[in-house]
C-alpha cells in the first residue's frame, strides 16, 4: 500500500501517472486448489505439505457440500501455481491479487507473506461477504517464471461460506477493468504527460497548503463520489487544520474512456486517510479534474458515535447532476451481517433507476447492530444524529421529516420501525421488507438487550396512540414460508394497526426469507414514500 511522502520532501514526480494500461492476467479460478476446515497459522507457509487436504475448486459453494452446508468456522485454501516469465512492461506494483468475494472474512498470503485481509475474525467477528477482495503484493514477492503459493484463511460466521464469486487471480488493473466490462483505449504519450502535469499540480498544491492552487485543478462542474469542488476544497481546509497534508498517487494507469475523458486508475492517499483505489476523470484539453459524475457511490466521514470512519452509500436520482432542485430522501437499512456495500452487489442503482425513483437514497452501514446504541456500536446515534444532518448539509435535500422516509430489509425492517417510530420528528414514511417486527434488538450485553426490549416493533405499536401512529405512512410485507416467521409477524403488525384504525399497506405473499421475495416489492415501498412526499409539495 502507499506510504505518503513527508510534507517537507514534497511529492515526488514519480508519483505522477506516467504509464499506460498494462494487460496481464493469470486466472487462478477452477481446479487445483486444496482445502481443509480448521485453523493453523503454519498453513500459510509455502513449504507446508497440503497433500492430505481435499482437492477443491474455486469459486465454491459450501452449501453444495453436505458436510459444509451448516458449517460455521475456519477453513483454509491453498494453491500452488507457476507464474510465466515476467512480460515486458509488467512490474510487480502493477499486479493485483483479486480474490473475488468471500463469505465472511479472510486473510490472504502469497509465498508465505500476508498481502491483505478483509473483515474480522472472532472474537471481533465482522462479516464482509459483499466486499470484493483486491490485494497488492509487495515488490519482489512475486516469483516470475517459478513456483508460487497462495494461501487464504477464511472464517464463516453464518450461512454460506467460502469463495462464492470471482474473478480469482493475479491481474493488472487493465485486465480487471476489462473483466468488469469497463472499456477504454490506450493513452498517447501526450495524454500521459497531460495527466502527469495535472496530478503534479495537485500534489504540489496540497503539500504547500495552497488551497486555491488545488481548487484551480478542479473543474467548476467537478463532481466525484458525492464531492463537489466546494466540498472537496472544504475537506482539504479541514485536513490542513491538523497539520501538513500530502496527496499521493501510486500504481497509476491512464486510459481514454468512451467519452474521450482521460481516466487515471490509481491508489490515492490523503494524509490521515486510508489508501483508496479510485478512477479519476480528467479533461483531455484543459488541466482540470472533472470527477466521475457518478450517481451511486460510497461516502464516508469521521463518526464520533462509532469512534472510526463510517461509510454509507448514496444513490442520486437521474436529474440530480443536471438540475439544481432539491430532493426528498429515503434511508435504506441493511439486514443482519450486512453493510452499505451489499447494495452494490444487488446493483441497486439500476433497480432504482428502473423504478424511476425521484429521491436521494442513503444506505448506512448498519453492520449487525440492530440500529440501537449498545457496546457493539452506537448505530442509532450514527444514523439519526450524524448521517441525517450530514446528508442534509452535503446534498440537495428537502431537509424536513415530511420528505424523509426510512426503509429496511429483515433486521433493517425492524430498524426502520424502531428508528421511525421513536424519531417522529425525523422520519415520516416507514417501510419494512420481511422485517423482524416480532423481535427486539438482539445485540449488546444481556443488560443492554433487556434495556432495549421495548424496541420490539409490535410492542412499540401496542403502546402508541392512533394519533401518534397516524403521523406515519406504513408499508410492510413478509413471506408465508419465511423461515424466521417474519411473515407471521407482518400479519400481527397489520392486525395491530388495523385495530387502532391506522391506515397501512401490507402484503403477505408466497416466498421465503430471501431477495427473490422482497426485491420485486420495492415498487410498493417506494410508491409509499413517493405518496408521502407528494402529499407535501414544496416550492423549489
Amino acid at each position: 500500500m502507499n506510504v505518503p511522502t513527508s510534507a517537507a520532501a514534497g511529492p515526488k514526480p514519480a508519483a505522477c501517472a506516467t504509464t499506460g494500461s498494462v494487460d496481464f492476467g493469470v486466472d487462478l479460478a477452477g481446479d487445483g486448489w486444496k482445502f481443509t476446515t480448521g485453523d493453523d497459522p503454519t498453513w500459510s507457509d509455502p513449504a507446508f505439505a497440503d497433500t492430505a487436504w481435499r482437492d477443491w475448486t474455486v469459486p465454491d459453494n459450501w452449501g453444495a457440500h453436505t458436510d459444509l452446508s451448516a458449517y460455521d468456522g475456519f477453513a483454509w485454501y491453498r494453491k500452488t501455481f507457476t507464474l510465466p516469465a515476467r512480460p515486458d512492461g509488467v512490474t510487480d506494483s502493477a499486479v493485483v491479487a483479486a480474490l473475488g468475494k468471500i463469505d465472511d472474512a479472510d486473510q490472504a498470503f502469497l509465498n508465505g507473506q500476508p498481502i491483505g485481509r478483509t473483515g474480522g475474525f472472532p472474537p471481533e467477528f465482522d462479516s464482509t461477504w459483499e466486499v470484493p477482495r483486491e490485494y497488492y503484493p509487495a515488490d519482489g514477492l512475486l516469483k516470475w517464471g517459478a513456483t508460487n503459493v497462495i494461501a487464504v484463511r477464511v472464517y464463516d460466521g453464518t450461512g454460506g461460506g467460502g469463495f462464492y464469486q470471482g474473478p480469482v487471480g493475479l491481474y493488472s488493473k487493465a485486465r480487471l477493468r476489462a473483466l468488469a466490462g469497463e472499456a477504454g483505449s490506450a493513452a498517447t504519450r501526450t495524454q500521459l504527460a497531460h495527466v502527469c502535469a495535472v496530478l503534479d499540480r495537485q500534489h504540489r498544491a496540497v503539500a504547500a497548503g495552497d488551497v486555491r492552487g488545488y481548487a484551480a485543478t478542479l473543474d467548476k462542474g467537478f463532481f466525484h463520489q458525492g464531492d463537489t469542488a466546494a466540498r472537496r476544497v472544504g475537506d482539504l481546509r479541514d485536513l490542513l487544520k491538523a497539520g501538513p497534508v500530502t496527496l499521493t498517487d501510486t500504481q497509476a494507469e491512464v486510459y481514454v474512456d468512451s467519452r474521450g475523458r482521460l481516466v487515471v486508475d490509481t491508489i490515492r492517499t490523503w494524509t490521515g486517510l486510508p489508501p483508496t483505489r479510485e478512477l479519476l476523470h480528467l479533461d483531455p484539453r484543459r488541466p482540470v479534474e472533472l470527477g466521475d459524475q457518478s450517481r451511486f457511490f460510497r461516502d464516508d466521514y469521521a463518526s464520533a458515535a462509532m469512534g472510526r470512519r463510517a461509510q454509507f452509500n448514496v444513490y442520486l436520482p437521474k436529474d440530480y447532476t443536471r438540475a439544481g432542485k432539491r430532493f426528498p430522501v429515503v434511508y435504506m437499512l441493511n439486514g443482519f451481517n450486512g453493510s452499505n456495500i451489499e447494495w452494490e452487489a444487488r446493483d441497486i442503482d439500476a433497480v432504482l433507476d428502473g423504478l424511476g425513483v425521484e429521491a436521494i437514497v442513503v444506505f448506512p452501514d448498519g453492520g449487525s447492530g440492530w440500529y440501537v446504541d449498545t457496546s457493539a456500536g452506537k448505530y442509532r446515534t450514527m444514523i439519526v444524529d450524524e448521517i441525517v444532518p450530514l446528508v442534509d448539509r452535503a446534498y440537495r435535500t428537502i431537509a424536513d421529516r415530511d420528505h424523509r422516509g426510512i426503509s429496511g430489509v429483515s433486521m433493517g425492517g425492524q430498524g426502520a420501525f424502531t428508528l421511525g417510530l421513536t424519531n417522529p420528528g425525523v422520519f415520516s414514511s416507514i417501510a419494512s421488507h420481511m422485517g423482524a417486527l416480532s423481535l427486539p434488538p438482539l445485540v449488546g450485553t444481556p443488560a443492554e438487550q433487556a434495556a432495549n426490549a421495548g424496541l420490539r416493533p409490535l410492542t412499540l405499536v401496542a403502546g402508541m396512540s392512533a394519533a401518534d401512529l397516524s403521523r406515519h405512512r406504513f408499508y410492510f410485507d413478509g413471506g408465508d414460508s419465511d423461515e424466521y416467521r417474519f411473515g407471521a409477524a407482518a400479519q400481527q403488525m397489520s392486525t395491530a394497526l388495523a385495530a387502532k384504525g391506522v391506515r397501512h399497506d401490507y402484503q403477505l405473499g408466497a416466498g421465503r426469507h430471501d431477495d427473490a421475495y422482497w426485491m420485486p416489492k420495492l415498487d410498493r415501498s417506494f410508491a409509499l414514500h413517493a405518496e408521502q412526499f407528494a402529499a407535501h409539495p414544496t416550492r423549489q
